[in-house]
């Protein structure tokens, strides 16, 4: 009977130890090589950061990768003056060999556009493409991810969804792309890579 308790208890601890273990890794993560998960009805939605081989932004060296049930989308980063805080800017694939020398294109150039219309449309969406991160606190942090730094555990894009529902051309250069639903959430910090992803361009 004793030697029945001892295993239970050893089982327990085994059991009670593990997630803790995998929560403190997490939370050394370094941004680079952390894997954020958003569940939905539509499916998985993932983002990632992968890092400029010179730069990716003068925002952030990292580039921000979205994969949905669909396809794959690309941004980086722009950050406020101030009180403005962080948003993301769709751009082509950081990987393609078109941007080896200047890097990925921008698919919002700015006052761009067909018709007074389109050049709303561009000017609403890159308006509305905010990000955020968050701690174990809940406290928005007001700087976008960088390399080396560790990772949050929490982030949000809360109107990306808007966008891949209403103009979901406007973030990929994918011809064929319709209309991709993402719901309004919060991405965790579910995995750590044991490897940086390969740097991108330029």
């Amino acid at each position: 009977m004793m030697h029945s308790r001892l295993c239970f208890g050893a089982a327990f601890a085994v059991f009670a130890f593990t997630p803790a273990m995998a929560a403190e890794e997490l939370s050394a993560c370094p941004a680079e090589r952390a894997v954020y998960e958003l569940p939905s009805e539509y499916g998985l939605f993932r983002v990632s950061f992968v890092p400029g081989l010179h730069y990716a932004s003068t925002a952030s060296g990292l580039y921000l990768k979205l994969e949905s049930p669909q396809r794959v989308y690309w941004f980086n980063f722009d950050s406020s003056m101030g009180y403005g805080g962080t948003s993301v800017n769709p751009v082509s694939d950081p990987y393609a060999e078109e941007a080896r020398e200047n890097g990925p294109r921008d698919l919002l150039p700015e006052g761009e556009g067909e018709d007074y219309t389109d050049q709303v449309v561009r000017t609403n969406t890159r308006n509305n493409m905010v990000f955020y991160t968050l701690d174990a606190e809940l406290n928005f942090a007001s700087d976008p991810p960088q390399a080396g730094q560790t990772a949050p555990p929490f982030l949000m894009m809360p109107e990306i969804g808007m966008t891949l529902w209403y103009g979901t051309a406007e973030l990929t250069d994918d011809e064929t792309a319709s209309r991709d639903p993402m719901p309004r959430g919060t991405f965790r910090l579910t995995q750590c890579l044991t490897e940086t992803p390969p740097p991108a361009f330029p």
